[in-house]
């Protein structure tokens, strides 16, 4: 079961049936509030919550997403939204969320990232270079693949040793991809990410 939660009726209604039709999820419900959402978490015991970053007011959903993993049975939460600033996008990830999807995916890419969740793989899927939007992309849409894999982990808490375990990679080579990551978010350093993190829940 799988709670869909976005403020406008038709993207939440499509994403919704996405994930039935594909076959990732048996059944979905859907909210267009945090309350709401909230709500119907509990009452269908679901395994996921997907939801924006704004809801009824800014940044309600990452407090949704707080606020789910601290129910009794929390689910999995994945954050499908449009905001590519790096500040926001590592708040959820503070907040408790399992992932992030931007919505310039693609529908299959979104299914995918559901199927990783819930096979608890952390999913990472930024912005793409000139993907749905005429604004200059974030210094953050210039990493790559692995890097954007490797900062979801970093924003986890993961350290090297544990990002290399789990990506099957040299320590090294972390190591590396680690150095860039930081270099392209403009920080100095993992303390520097985490306290700009929790500066923005």
């Amino acid at each position: 079961m799988i709670v869909v939660a976005d403020p406008f009726p038709v993207p939440r209604a499509a994403v919704a049936s996405l994930l039935r039709h594909s076959g990732v999820a048996d059944a979905t419900g859907e909210a267009d509030s945090r309350e709401g959402a909230l709500e119907t978490v509990r009452r269908l015991g679901a395994d996921m919550l997907v939801t924006d970053v704004d809801l009824v007011g800014p940044g309600d959903g990452v407090q949704l997403a707080r606020q789910a993993k601290r129910l009794a049975r929390p689910p999995t939460v994945l954050v499908f939204a449009g905001a590519d600033d790096p500040a926001v996008v590592a708040a959820c990830l503070a907040a408790g969320a399992d992932g992030f999807v931007h919505r310039s995916a693609m529908p299959e890419q979104l299914v995918q990232a559901v199927e990783s969740l819930a096979a608890g793989r952390p999913v990472w899927h930024l912005r793409e270079h000139g993907a749905g939007s005429t604004r200059a992309p974030s210094a953050i849409s210039g990493m790559t693949a692995r890097e954007q894999q490797v900062l979801g982990l970093l924003l986890g808490r993961y350290s090297n040793d544990e990002i290399a375990a789990e990506l099957h990679l040299a320590r090294q080579t972390v190591k590396n991809h680690v150095s860039n990551v930081l270099h392209k978010l403009g920080v100095a350093n993992r303390r520097e990410l985490l306290a700009q993190t929790r500066a923005a829940s």
